[in-house]
């Protein structure tokens, strides 16, 4: 019988920034006037928001990127003014856009050691992400509470609740990819929006981000998180196999497991419990026979790997 581990989405909520920081720009001084306009935009389209003065907002925004662009073409030492056109993104839902220059800001005045205007970018770009990764969390969370084993076909009368879920990880799967580009390279926001794929069965998906993942998050002194929860996605995939009854492909996948996971006695488990179900399926005695022997080795391998009095 394989043996699968669980996939859980990591730790809680992320503390919520009490939201961006209005006031950080010094544009009285001497400054490109590409720079200087997409600031007051910026500023004066928030002020509308706050009125709920929606239509100037969302022109003053657009007109923050667009002045913004060009400042940060014309005088790109403007670090604040990038902050800036990352806020502006932001407020648009520009994730992707507004990541990029949120980082660009960040880091470039990191090297000019400006540690004030570091931590006030930083607060401002995690407002926005706390708030994506936040609700990401939240809809993994309601996903399960609707359909907890989400590939399980649901009956007639349980459709609706499998249909919720669906809906619960999609959201999830775009709050968590908004917050990963929001904050590139964070380890935690990766794994969540890996688990998210993987919860739905959809472990390529899941795969393909957390590989990436373990690129992009570097840096990160969680990357490890990135790898463990590669081991178990993968680990998943090749039970999803066995369980759809795909022993050749589950054979297979057992097999490289085995081989980058030498002493995970599970993988060995799955690897014999495929090989002892083909070989039922089987007419020729020949081939029979050499699958319940191969079945043997990787089930003796196993129990060898277990510590003694384990079951």
């Amino acid at each position: 019988m394989s043996r699968s581990r669980r996939i859980t989405a990591l730790g809680g909520m992320a503390l919520l920034c009490a939201g961006p920081i209005l006031g950080l720009g010094t544009a009285a001084q001497a400054r490109n006037p590409h720079c200087a306009g997409g600031i007051q935009y910026v500023v004066q389209g928030l002020k509308d928001k706050d009125r709920g003065n929606t239509e100037d907002y969302m022109r003053e925004m657009n007109k923050a990127v667009d002045q913004l662009n060009a400042c940060a073409t014309e005088d790109p030492a403007d670090l604040d003014a990038v902050g800036y056109l990352g806020w502006a993104y932001a407020e648009l839902d520009s994730a992707g856009p507004a990541g990029v220059a949120f980082t660009k800001a960040i880091d470039g005045l990191t090297t000019k050691g400006d540690k004030k205007k570091v931590d006030q970018w930083t607060q401002n770009r995690e407002s926005y992400w706390a708030r994506a990764y936040n609700d990401g969390i939240k809809r993994i969370q309601d996903a399960q509470n609707a359909w907890p084993e989400y590939t399980k076909t649901p009956s007639d009368d349980e459709k609706a609740l499998k249909d919720e879920a669906t809906k619960s990880y999609q959201a999830a799967i775009l709050s968590l990819t908004r917050a990963k580009l929001l904050r590139p390279g964070h380890a935690s926001t990766i794994r969540n929006l890996g688990t998210a794929y993987a919860l739905m069965g959809r472990f390529d998906d899941a795969e393909a981000v957390l590989r990436n993942g373990q690129q992009e998050a570097a840096a990160d002194t969680s990357v490890g998180q990135l790898t463990e929860a590669l081991k178990t996605v993968r680990s998943n995939k090749a039970n999803s196999f066995l369980d759809a009854k795909n022993y050749d492909q589950a054979i297979a996948y057992y097999q490289d497991l085995a081989r980058t996971e030498p002493n995970n006695s599970d993988h060995l488990m799955g690897l014999g419990s495929a090989l002892f179900n083909r070989a039922q399926t089987k007419q020729d005695a020949a081939a029979k026979r050499a699958d319940f022997k191969a079945a043997a080795e990787a089930y003796a391998k196993a129990f060898a790997l277990k510590p003694s009095g384990t079951g």
